[in-house]
């Protein structure tokens, strides 16, 4: 299977040294895509489409539907949405008095609980990411088609 293929084909089966090598395309482009202020976003948005489709061959190779890759994503966006309730305390302190110097202690505490949101939405991805990966190939050929590097299917780039 070509590198194109791993990355922007959502069909099919990868093995985990395809799925490693993918994962690292996204991690390297995102953070590169961090410090391009407009552009960065509309890359952030082309990698969640890449996302879908290096985890879901992976789960495919797995025996797994795809659509399991819309788990942590549910997750993701509700512990954004706690971390965001948990800030709005400060937001509207800040918004009530915008010429005030807001107190370092009260951002601190605020802060702190908005963290725990986002320490836990990323041990959840870190997890998902390590299962995903690590996990044994369904021997054989399923019903997303040859196990990688079996009767033709490469386990390398092309």
């Amino acid at each position: 299977m070509s590198f194109t293929q791993v990355l922007f084909n959502p069909n099919g089966r990868i093995s985990q040294g395809q799925f490693w090598a993918g994962w690292a395309v996204i991690v390297v482009t995102f953070v590169i895509g961090t410090f391009i202020p407009f552009l960065g976003l509309l890359v952030w948005l082309g990698l969640v489409y890449v996302g879908i489709c290096v985890y879901g061959k992976r789960l495919h190779d797995m025996g797994r539907s795809a659509w399991l890759h819309a788990i942590p994503w549910a997750l993701g966006i509700g512990f954004t949405v706690m971390m965001f309730s948990s800030m709005m305390p400060l937001i509207m302190e800040l918004a009530e008095n915008p010429d005030v110097e807001p107190d370092p202690q009260m951002v601190m505490q605020q802060m702190g609980p908005a963290m725990k949101w986002v320490l836990i939405s990323g041990l959840m991805w870190i997890v998902y990411t390590i299962w995903v990966g690590a996990s044994r190939s369904q021997p054989g050929e399923n019903e997303h088609g040859p196990e990688p590097g079996m009767m033709g299917s490469s386990d390398t780039f092309t």
